[in-house]
């Protein structure tokens, strides 16, 4: 892989960019900032309103395109953390491969399971890396029940439960220009984690989903869903999915086996309990998810420090980011269908780690 210098390892710094200055380039740019063996060379973003501000408090430079920061900075870039839209990572992921810059992308890889595996054959030919974020796997608590099922603390899963309430409700905006459909937007995250956890394939997906007012149904903006999947070995896993936690942002995960019960409870925005006459009082749930996984934002920049600082293999592999997508578009196909969808062989790929 085309890693840092020998001297530049020894001072275990690597030069970063980041490309996108939107809500996750914002949580990007405080990681980058803020983890000592990075250094932070630039933000790339053709909009100059959000990008330049946001760039002066980190004190680093603001470039309209990647090829500009590339050839404009005065030391090789070492790495590059894309935080744009989906549809702009395959011509981001090629410009810096072609300069033996390794990447980090926000997740999905691409919009299909074919470009992906594509960009992945590029990353490949110029020995550079290509990370995909799933910030679940970073999360202590989730880290926490993998070790669980995986040290035996339930026996053979059998079935597991996942719950995602977004917070706050996305702009009515943004649901209707694009960003609306729940599956495609927001099952990938737990899809990878439940794969992780398991460490098994998807078999069948069934979906279904609706539209929680007359004008996201007439939009045909599903904003609520429920996907249920049967995975190889026989463990049957319900996501539920939904815009409208108006109390919090809450992530709940539980896997019950033929020993036992593991589960991921909510975090809430302090541990302050009241207890009075008309009840026991506690705090609503922490307000979204830059709060809820900031610890994990960081140590996943903190890996992507080690891709490219020690050449250490990012633990989402290829075939994670190809499977989580065949598993996402399944369910989407149900939901539309009305079918059961039944994953091929070839669906299944091996490198669950």
């Amino acid at each position: 892989m085309a890693f840092l210098s020998t001297t530049k390892a020894l001072l275990q710094q690597a030069r970063v960019l980041l490309v996108g200055s939107g809500r996750m380039g914002n949580i990007r740019a405080q990681c980058i900032f803020s983890n000592p063996r990075l250094e932070f060379s630039g933000i790339v973003d053709e909009n100059p309103v959000a990008a330049k501000p946001l760039a002066d408090v980190y004190r680093t430079k603001h470039f309209t395109s990647l090829l500009e920061a590339i050839h404009q900075s005065e030391q090789p870039i070492d790495g590059i953390v894309i935080s744009t839209p989906t549809p702009t990572h395959a011509s981001l992921i090629n410009t810096a491969a072609s300069h033996n810059i390794s990447i980090f992308t926000e997740k999905p890889v691409d919009e299909t399971s074919s470009q992906i595996q594509t960009l992945f054959n590029t990353v490949r030919t110029h020995n550079v890396a290509l990370s995909c974020g799933f910030q679940r796997r970073f999360d202590p608590s989730y880290q926490a029940l993998y070790d669980t099922i995986h040290s035996g603390g339930i026996g053979s899963p059998l079935t597991a439960h996942i719950f995602f309430g977004d917070h706050p409700v996305p702009s009515r905006q943004f649901l209707l220009q694009g960003g609306g459909n729940i599956i495609s937007d927001c099952s990938a995250h737990d899809i990878d984690y439940i794969r992780w956890v398991l460490g098994d394939e998807v078999e069948t997906v069934f979906a279904v989903g609706t539209s929680s007012d007359e004008e996201l149904e007439e939009a045909g903006v599903i904003d609520n869903a429920t996907v249920v999947m049967k995975f190889m070995k026989g463990t049957v896993v319900t996501l539920t999915l939904s815009r409208g936690a108006n109390y919090g942002y809450d992530q709940r995960c539980e896997v019950f086996g033929t020993d036992g019960m593991a589960s991921i409870k909510n975090i809430a925005e302090n541990s302050t309990e009241l207890c009075n006459a008309t009840g026991v009082h506690r705090p609503k749930l922490q307000h979204s998810f830059p709060q809820r996984f900031q610890f994990a934002f960081e140590r996943e920049i903190d890996a992507f420090a080690d891709t490219l600082v020690l050449g250490k293999p990012w633990p989402i592999t290829e075939d994670d980011c190809i499977a989580v997508q065949r598993v996402s578009d399944a369910a989407l196909e149900s939901c539309e269908s009305g079918q059961v969808v039944n994953l091929t062989k070839e669906d299944h790929l091996v490198g669950i780690v």
